[in-house]
C-alpha cells in the first residue's frame, strides 16, 4: 500500500520554524515542546506545537546564527560534526583532538594477548544527528535538502593514501532511520539503516539485511560490507543543490519497503528495499562519513500517523559548587561554582539566597556572582562563577538559582517529558520532579558524604520484576543510559548528605567512544554527570570531584608516560587529544579559567569546614607516581626487556617528592580531628590481577605479576610508595583513606597502622576486581599487610566471607556512606556500603558497616599527654622544642583538648602546645609521661 493510499494526501503546507526568531527569545525550545519554567506554552503553540489530530508534515530549518551549537531541536553523541553556519545545519570536517584510537598503554597488549602497534587508521565513523521528537514506526516519509560543497580532499602531510577516509565510497551523506537511541552513531550502531549519497557516485542503503541480520559488530568500526542495495548516481560538484526523498510504507505485517530518490540539477536516481517491519522503527536523522563537504538546508518530516514527543530541555546542563574551592576571603565565605550549558550565550549570575522563597521572588535577590560564557578550542559554553556567600555555611543551608543572560535557567524541563524514556538516554528521576532550586547544605558535624565511582553510561538496564531485580539489555553498546537501575538513589535526600564525592571514572571519556571532538567530549562528560538525576545531585550537594585514569580518554593514565603521550607523536594516540582531554578534565574539576596542555596538574588539595572540625583531602596516586617500566616505548620494543626494576624497589614514588611533603605538612598540623582522604587507589594490595595475565591469584601469591596492567595500576603495585603512606597516615588518630576504581565495595583497616581504607562503586560499571588467595575476614595482602575485611560488597559476593549474592537481590552497583562526627569528646566514624535502590533503613551491603571512633584509629600513642585546657574552640599545635610539627588538634568550648597521646614521641619528651582561636594565641609546655 502506498503513502497516499495508506493515509490520503495531505495538502496542508509543512510547519516551518524561523529558529533565528525564537532560539532569541527563549534559548530553551527542544522540537515541539519546553521546560515551562523557562518559556511560557502560549509561545510554545504559537511557534512550535502541532494539533493533536493532524499528520502535517513538520519541516526543521536551521535559520539561526552561527554557531558550533546545532539546536536545542536536535540530539547526538556526535555534536562535534556540526555547526550552524549562514543558515544551515554544516559538516564540521576538523577538530581538536580528532584522530584518536582506542587503546591503553602498551602493556594492555601483553595482559591481553595481543601485538601493540604505533600506527594506525584515524578515519571517523558515521556520525548521525537526529530529530528527538520524531520515534516513527509504520509508514512515514522524509524530505531533506542538501547543498554539496566540496569533495573530500587529499591526503594531508604524513597521512596514508590508504586510510579510509580517503577511498572512494567512504564519504556518505544521507539519513538515518530506525534507530533505537538517540545516541546510535559512530561506532555506536547496531541494526538502524542509513541512506545516502556516497562519494563513489552510488546511492546507497546501508545496514541490516533483509533478513535483519547486522553486517559488523557495533564497536569495531565501519566496513564497505554493509551495503544492501545501491545503484549508480551522479557526480557531485561544489554547490549543486541537492535533494533526497525517502519513503516508508508496510508492505506487510512483517515487511516495509523503503522507496529512495535522490536529485541534483536535473538529474535524478533511485532504488527501492524491503526490510523485516521492525528495522524502520526509530529516531530518524541526518548522517555524514568521511570528509566530503556538505550541509543540510532543510529537514522534513511527514510522520503519517505519528505524533511528536514532548521533549523538554535544560538549557544549564549543570551548575555545581566545588566544595573543595570553598574559603573565607576578607570576612566574606566564597566558593566557585562550574557551569556547563547547552546553547551559546555570555553572562551567567548565580543568586544565593537563605529561604527558597525569598521576598520579591528570586529576580530581587542580588546577584552573588558572575562569570562568562567561554566557547573555545577545548572548552564548549562552560563558565566559571565565584561566588560570595550571603552567610556562612555552617550556620545554614542556603539555596542558589542559575541565570544566563537574564533568564532563569534552573530547573531541569527534561523532567516529566519524553526527554526520559526509552531511547533518550535518560532512565534515572528526580525526587519532587525537575523544578528544584540548587542547595548548599549546611556544613556541621555529623558531616555526611556519599562516594561515588565508575560511572558507565552503556551496558544493560536493571528493572524490578515479580522475580526480583533483573538486567535487560546485556552490552548492547548503542544502548546510552544516564543511570543503570530505575529507583536509582531513589532514597538520597533520606541520608541528609552534604557531599558528593565524585572519585575516579566519574565519566569514562573513552569507554562509549574515544570522543574526536571537544563537543563530544563534553557530550560523554555530560551524559556522565548532567542527566536528570546526576544533576539533581550535583545541583543539591556540594562536590568534589577527583578524576581517574579513563576520564582522561585512556586506560591506565599514570606516571611519566601520560606525560609523554600529550608531547609525542608516534606513541600510538593522537597528543592533541590527550592533551585536550587534559584541559577538559582540570578544568571541570578544579574551576580553572585556563589549563597548560603540557604541564603536570598539581590538584591536591584539602578542604577544611568552616568549624575547624573536619577536613577533607584530595590526592592524585596517579600522575606523579613513578614509571611503571622506563622502557616501555624503547626503540628496540618495549617487550624486549622485562622487570628491569621491581615494584618493591624502594626509590619508586605514588604521590612524588612534592605531593607527599604536602601531604606530610598537612597530617603534622591540621587541627581537625577527623581527616578523610581521597585519590589514593588502594594502598592494600588485597586485589587481583587481570584474567588474561599471570597475577597474583595464580603463580605469583606473593608478588604481583611487573607487567599485569590491572595490577600495576593499584597504588599498592608501588610497594614503596604504599608503605610510606601507610606509615605517614597512621601517624596520627582520625584518619580514613576511601577511592573508587576497583569497581568493588569494600571496608577494611590495617592491623599495626589502623588506618581504614575503603573503596566505593561501581555506579554504572560492572567487572569488579578478583580477590587475591586466602581473601577473608582477617587476612593478609600480597605484601604481608595484616587486613581486617569488616564489608565486602562484589559483583560474585555480599560479605567478606565470600557469600553468594541472593537470588533477585539488585546488582551491587554501589556508593558508600560516610559519616563523621566531630561533635563527641571521641569523635565518631562510620562508614556503609549501600546499594543505589537503597534507603538509610536498609541494613548496609557487604556484610555490615564499620562503626568506630578516632580513638581506634591511628597507631596507639608512645607517650601520654597530661590533661591540657586552653583557649577554648582554639586550633591547637603540637611541636617539638625545636619547632617541628607533631600533629594538630582541637579544643572543645571549655578548652579541653582531648587527644590523649602523640604516636612516635617517647615518653619524657618535652613538647610545646600552641593555641589559636583566631583573634588570642596561648603556649604551654607539658612533658609525656607513660
Amino acid at each position: 500500500m502506498s503513502y497516499e493510499k495508506h493515509h490520503g494526501k495531505n495538502q496542508s503546507s509543512p510547519l516551518e520554524i524561523n529558529r533565528r526568531e525564537f532560539i532569541g527569545k527563549t534559548a530553551a525550545v527542544t522540537g515541539s515542546a519546553i521546560a515551562a519554567s523557562v518559556v511560557s506554552e502560549s509561545l510554545l503553540a504559537k511557534t512550535l506545537s502541532t494539533p493533536a489530530n493532524t499528520t502535517s508534515p513538520a519541516r526543521l530549518v536551521f535559520d539561526r546564527p552561527d554557531s558550533m551549537f546545532h539546536g536545542h531541536d536536535w540530539q547526538t553523541l556526535n555534536p562535534g560534526y556540526w555547526k550552524i553556519e549562514n543558515g544551515a545545519l554544516r559538516r564540521r570536517l576538523t577538530n581538536y583532538g580528532d584522530r584518536a584510537r582506542r587503546t591503553g598503554f602498551p602493556f594492555h597488549a601483553q595482559t591481553h594477548g595481543f601485538e601493540f602497534k604505533t600506527e594506525y587508521d584515524p578515519s571517523l565513523d558515521s556520525g548521525i544527528i537526529y530529530a528527538p521528537q520524531w520515534n516513527l514506526t509504520g509508514a512515514f516519509k522524509l524530505n531533506v535538502r542538501f547543498t554539496f560543497r566540496g569533495p573530500r580532499p587529499d591526503p594531508g602531510e604524513g597521512d596514508d593514501p590508504n586510510w579510509k577516509m580517503y577511498q572512494d565510497g567512504y564519504g556518505l551523506m544521507g539519513v538515518a532511520i530506525g534507530s533505537s537511541s538517540l545516541f546510535e552513531s559512530y561506532n555506536k550502531v547496531g541494526n538502524l539503516i542509513r541512506i545516502g549519497w556516497s562519494d563513489n557516485q552510488k546511492l546507497q542503503v546501508i545496514g541490516p539485511s533483509k533478513n535483519g541480520n547486522r553486517t559488523s559488530q557495533a564497536g569495531t568500526g565501519e566496513s564497505f560490507d554493509q551495503v544492501v542495495k545501491s545503484t549508480d548516481a551522479m557526480e557531485l560538484s561544489a554547490g549543486d543543490e541537492c535533494q533526497l526523498d525517502i519513503t516508508v510504507n508496510p508492505e506487510t505485517d512483517q515487511e516495509s519497503r523503503i522507496d529512495v530518490r535522490f536529485q541534483a540539477g536535473n538529474k535524478s536516481c533511485s532504488l527501492s528495499h524491503v526490510v523485516p517491519k521492525e528495522l524502520t522503527a526509530g529516531f530518524v536523522g541526518i548522517v555524514s562519513r568521511g570528509l566530503i563537504d556538505f550541509e543540510v538546508n532543510m529537514f522534513q518530516v511527514d510522520p503519517g500517523q505519528n505524533k511528536p514527543g514532548n521533549i523538554g530541555v535544560a538549557d544549564c546542563l549543570v551548575c555545581y559548587p566545588l566544595g573543595d574551592t570553598l574559603a573565607l576571603k576578607d570576612g566574606q565565605w566564597t566558593v566557585r561554582f562550574v557551569g556547563m550549558f547547552a546553547s551559546d550565550g555570555v553572562t551567567i549570575d548565580i543568586r544565593v539566597s537563605d529561604s527558597e522563597t525569598p521576598d520579591g521572588g528570586w529576580e530581587g535577590v542580588p546577584v552573588s556572582g558572575t562569570g562568562k560564557i567561554v566557547d573555545n578550542q577545548w572548552r564548549r559554553n562552560t563558565a566559571i562563577i565565584d561566588v560570595r556567600l550571603p552567610d556562612s555555611p555552617s550556620e545554614k543551608t542556603l539555596f542558589y538559582t542559575v541565570w544566563k543572560d537574564g533568564r532563569n535557567v534552573t530547573a531541569d524541563g527534561r523532567v516529566g517529558t519524553d526527554a526520559c524514556g526509552p531511547g533518550t538516554g535518560f532512565v534515572g528521576d528526580v525526587p519532587g520532579g525537575g523544578n528544584y532550586l540548587g542547595r548548599l547544605p549546611q556544613l556541621k558535624a555529623p558531616y555526611k558524604l556519599c562516594g561515588l565511582s565508575c560511572h558507565a553510561i552503556n551496558s544493560g538496564l536493571q528493572s524490578r520484576t515479580e522475580n526480583g531485580w533483573q538486567i535487560t539489555g546485556g552490552r548492547d553498546v548503542w544502548q546510552v543510559r544516564d543511570q543503570p537501575t530505575v529507583e536509582a538513589y531513589k532514597h538520597l535526600e533520606d541520608y541528609d548528605f552534604q557531599v558528593m564525592v565524585w572519585e575516579d571514572d566519574v565519566w569514562y571519556m573513552e569507554l562509549l567512544m574515544y570522543p574526536p571532538s571537544t563537543d563530544d567530549a563534553y557530550k560523554i562528560v555530560a551524559l556522565s554527570i548532567c542527566g536528570p538525576t546526576s544533576r539533581w545531585q550535583m545541583m543539591r550537594h556540594w562536590n568534589v570531584i577527583n578524576p581517574g585514569d579513563h576520564d582522561y580518554g585512556m586506560d591506565d593514565v599514570k606516571g611519566p608516560e601520560q606525560i609523554v603521550i600529550r608531547k609525542t607523536s608516534g606513541l600510538g594516540q593522537d597528543p592533541a587529544y590527550m592533551r585536550r582531554n587534559f584541559q577538559i578534565v582540570h578544568h571541570l574539576t578544579t574551576g580553572a579559567e585556563e589549563v597548560d596542555p603540557y604541564r603536570n596538574p598539581k590538584k591536591w588539595r584539602s578542604w577544611k569546614m568552616p568549624n575547624r572540625d573536619f577536613t577533607f583531602v584530595v590526592l592524585d596516586s596517579r600522575l606523579w607516581r613513578s614509571s611503571q617500566d622506563v622502557d616501555i616505548w624503547d626503540d628496540q620494543g618495549w617487550n624486549a626487556f622485562k622487570s628491569l626494576y621491581d615494584r618493591t624497589d624502594p626509590t619508586r614514588s605514588l604521590l612524588g617528592e612534592e605531593q607527599f611533603g604536602w601531604l606530610q605538612e598537612l597530617l603534622s598540623t591540621d587541627s581537625s580531628p577527623l581527616i578523610c582522604i581521597t585519590g589514593i587507589n588502594g594502598l592494600h594490595t588485597i586485589w587481583a590481577g587481570a584474567k588474561n595475565g599471570e597475577t597474583a591469584s595464580r603463580n605469583h601469591p606473593k608478588n604481583f605479576e611487573q607487567r599485569d596492567r590491572v595490577t600495576a595500576d593499584y597504588a599498592g603495585w608501588v610497594k614503596a610508595g604504599a608503605d610510606r603512606v601507610l606509615e605517614l597516615l597512621g601517624s596520627r588518630d582520625g584518619v580514613t583513606t576511601v577511592y573508587g576504581d576497583v569497581h568493588n565495595g569494600c571496608i577494611m583497616k590495617n592491623v599495626d597502622h589502623r588506618v581504614i581504607e575503603c573503596s566505593f562503586g561501581p555506579i554504572g560499571r560492572s567487572g569488579g576486581r578478583a580477590l587475591i588467595p586466602g581473601f577473608g575476614p582477617t587476612m593478609k595482602d600480597v605484601d604481608d599487610r595484616d587486613v581486617e575485611i569488616h564489608s565486602l560488597y562484589h559483583s560474585q559476593f555480599s560479605s567478606p566471607s565470600q557469600d553468594k549474592h541472593a537470588t533477585g537481590d539488585p546488582f551491587y552497583w554501589n556508593f558508600l556512606e560516610m559519616e563523621f562526627d566531630s561533635a563527641h569528646p571521641d569523635p565518631k566514624i562510620g562508614l556503609r556500603v549501600r546499594n543505589l535502590v537503597d534507603p538509610p533503613t536498609e541494613a548496609p551491603r557487604g556484610g555490615g558497616p564499620l562503626e568506630t571512633t578516632s580513638t581506634q584509629t591511628g597507631r596507639r600513642p608512645n607517650g601520654k599527654l597530661p590533661r591540657i585546657k586552653t583557649l577554648p574552640n582554639a586550633d591547637i599545635y603540637f611541636t617539638d622544642t625545636d619547632g617541628k610539627s607533631i600533629r594538630g588538634a582541637r579544643s572543645d568550648e571549655d578548652g579541653i583538648v582531648h587527644i590523649r597521646g602523640l604516636v612516635d614521641v617517647q615518653p619524657g619528651t618535652k613538647v610545646v602546645v600552641n593555641a589559636y582561636d583566631g583573634e588570642r594565641s596561648e603556649s604551654h609546655v607539658v612533658w609525656l609521661g607513660d
